[in-house]
């Protein structure tokens, strides 16, 4: 069995151990994550259940304090059981989650819908029944009657017993009853009572106002005596009397008001003692049973995922102990498979050692051949290169100044085809300067016999103004006038005429003169144009023999840079063996390190093959002559080629495989 196969066996052996013992926790931690949510749901069920209890407890204090606080005058609590907390719980999707957690839910919940609706029922009840009382105000107001009819009688005696003054409050503000209705207590009393007890106490107001003031006229009249009494009874009879009992029928009226308000205040009070405190005692007691029931399955599912972390603890435990003994036992094997392969391997790099040793010598001495005969080819392509270096240069001079004259010869012939055709234009206008000439001598000759006519006009025109004497005498003027006028344009066409002549002259003569300066500019161009073609028939051949040359000086320069590339090779081999030397020294270190590693440092050999030391790292003269020549051989090629640059000699040492360290052998 083979290395590699008792290390897989060993690792597969303890992963696969180690493989179960995850399986075995994950599954147990697995169990427990959902036994945890489980109880986790559970708890918010509990917590969901207790907040509706409190919430209802909450809500019962607030239906008590509308009957108990006197600060407060309307129920606010939520009088519908779909919609209070609970109910929206008890009714939702959330209630069959719960009873599907908890079966033993069902019954409970089905059994708390009941007395849950008839506690909300009973506030729509209390609702509707309470008002806000006073329990005083109804003896109060009988007791203000009674002084109101005492307050009658007290005015009737005096009308019995002949006073002339009355001993009673005409002030509806100072009576009792006045001080009461405009004091702090009357007027809570009054925002307090009912909409019916607030109208029946404004119609009192205004009956008891006119009640006193009835009083006021019958103390005015019993005081005048014995006239004023019978005013005075008729003011009691017909007033005050009428007044006392209006204002006594609606104290009555707000003396039921009271106690009506009273009466729902019991009943509302009746509804709290009789349904709902019951009601919330059924419903508190079912939601303590439905905690009851809930805690209970969370012990159970405590129980269970404290089981299931016991048991994974000891499974992993177990499992964890057997994967380090096996880890152990393999260790132990599969080192000793190792030691015995690596002894092997021993051996056999001891004997590869050897044999690079021996190998090194002989390719040393190789590379020390290939550089002489390197040295004499590199020396031979320097003569020849220096030579085509030098010949090159002088074509390509020559190739340059045929280029110039070429150039040169060009720019002639387009300057005398400038110059000739510049001529041919002049003569072109000359010829028509001659031409506009002749018809300016047509127009002058036109002119002189226009002026010889009008002399003529008027010569007649003189005749005949002499003829018609002295009417004509300004007319004869005036033809004299034209007369000289006419004989001064024939005399300036005369000499216009001269003129023209003379420039037509002079115009034939250029155009002569013209015509021979064109035809010895065309004989120049056409000796520039036979000079132009010889030049660039002989630039021509210059240029191709610069090619010609710059071919042999590129084959040169090629057989120079193979010749350096050969140089290069050579120094590398050079290199190359002496490096071949050094690792053949760095292998037998490696034996000897691993004949330590296996069998202690005693074991450890002598390094194989001839020793180099005080050499290693150090060139050879054959080594030398490679590097003289990969480096002079920039300076000695052609400046076409001055760009290569001979490749650099290599400075890493020549692995013998691709882990130097030999951690992929086996047995």
């Amino acid at each position: 069995m083979t290395i590699g196969r008792k290390l897989a066996l060993g690792f597969g052996v303890v992963l696969v151990l180690l493989t179960l013992t995850g399986v075995i926790a994950f599954r147990g931690v697995s169990g427990m994550e959902t036994d945890a949510e489980e109880v986790i749901h559970k708890n918010v069920l509990v917590k969901d259940l207790s907040q509706g209890e409190i919430a209802h407890l909450n809500w019962a204090n607030q239906v008590v304090a509308l009957i108990t606080d006197e600060s407060i005058t309307q129920l606010s609590v939520e009088t519908d059981h779909h919609k209070c907390a609970f109910g929206q719980w008890l009714y939702s999707d959330a209630r069959k989650e719960a009873e599907r957690q908890v079966p033993e839910l069902a019954s409970i919940l089905k059994e708390i819908e009941r007395p849950h609706q008839e506690l909300h029922e009973s506030a729509i009840e209390i609702d509707h029944h309470f008002q806000q009382a006073d329990a005083v105000l109804p003896g109060l107001l009988a007791t203000r009657m009674v002084d109101h009819l005492k307050w009658a009688d007290l005015i009737r005696d005096a009308f019995l017993n002949g006073k002339t003054s009355l001993e009673v409050e005409t002030d509806p503000t100072r009576c009792a009853l006045g001080q009461w209705l405009t004091s702090a207590e009357g007027k809570k009393a009054y925002e307090e009572a009912g909409p019916e007890l607030k109208r029946a106490w404004d119609q009192m107001l205004v009956v008891h106002r006119a009640l006193h003031e009835s009083a006021v006229d019958v103390c005015r009249h019993i005081a005048e005596g014995e006239q004023g009494r019978v005013a005075a009874k008729k003011v009691f009879d017909e007033r005050t009397m009428p007044l006392l009992e209006q204002t006594l029928g609606h104290m009555e009226q707000m003396k039921l008001a009271a106690e009506q308000a009273l009466e729902g205040q019991n009943l509302a009070k009746q509804v709290l003692v009789t349904k709902t405190k019951p009601c919330l005692h059924t419903v508190q007691g079912l939601l303590h049973q439905a905690v009851g029931c809930v805690d209970e399955v969370v012990t159970r599912t405590n129980d269970g995922m404290m089981a299931s972390a016991r048991l994974t603890k000891w499974s992993v435990g177990v499992l964890s102990v057997v994967a380090v003994a096996i880890g152990i036992v393999a260790a132990v094997l599969i080192a000793r498979g190792i030691l015995s392969a690596l002894t092997k391997i021993i051996a056999s790099l001891k004997e590869g050692s050897e044999q690079v040793a021996a190998a090194s010598g002989q390719v040393s001495a190789a590379s020390q051949s290939l550089a002489e005969g390197a040295t004499e080819q590199a020396a031979g392509l320097e003569e020849t290169s220096s030579s085509l270096e030098e010949m090159s240069s002088m074509t390509k001079q020559n190739a340059d100044n045929a280029q110039q004259a070429n150039a040169l010869a060009g720019e002639a012939r387009k300057a005398a085809d400038t110059g000739a055709e510049s001529m041919t234009r002049m003569s072109k206008a000359i010829n028509d300067i001659q031409k506009s000439s002749d018809e300016t001598a047509k127009i002058i000759k036109v002119i002189d016999e226009i002026a010889f006519q009008t002399n003529l006009l008027a010569l007649n025109a003189a005749v005949e103004a002499a003829r018609a004497g002295e009417a004509g005498k300004g007319f004869a003027v005036v033809a004299e006038e034209v007369r000289n006028l006419a004989m001064r344009s024939a005399e300036a066409a005369k000499n216009t005429a001269n003129m023209i002549e003379e420039s037509v002259k002079n115009s034939k003569n250029g155009v002569d003169i013209a015509t021979e300066v064109g035809k010895v500019l065309e004989q120049i161009v056409q000796s520039v144009g036979k000079t132009t073609n010889l030049v660039g028939e002989i630039a021509a051949a210059s240029q191709e023999q610069a090619q010609g040359i710059d071919q042999v000086n590129t084959a040169v320069s090629q057989m120079d840079k193979v010749t350096q590339q050969n140089a290069a090779n050579a120094e590398e081999s050079a290199s190359a063996s002496e490096e071949l030397s050094s690792q053949a020294e760095s292998m037998n270190e490696i034996v000897g390190e691993l004949v330590a590693l296996v069998g202690g440092a005693s074991g450890k050999p002598r390094s194989a093959g001839p020793q180099r030391g005080g050499r290693r790292g150090e060139l050879s003269r054959s080594d030398h002559v490679y590097h003289d020549i990969a480096s002079a051989a920039p300076a000695r090629t052609p400046k076409a080629k001055q760009g290569h640059v001979a490749k650099p000699a290599v400075k890493r040492p020549i692995p013998l495989d691709e882990d130097e360290r030999l951690d992929h052998f086996n047995s």
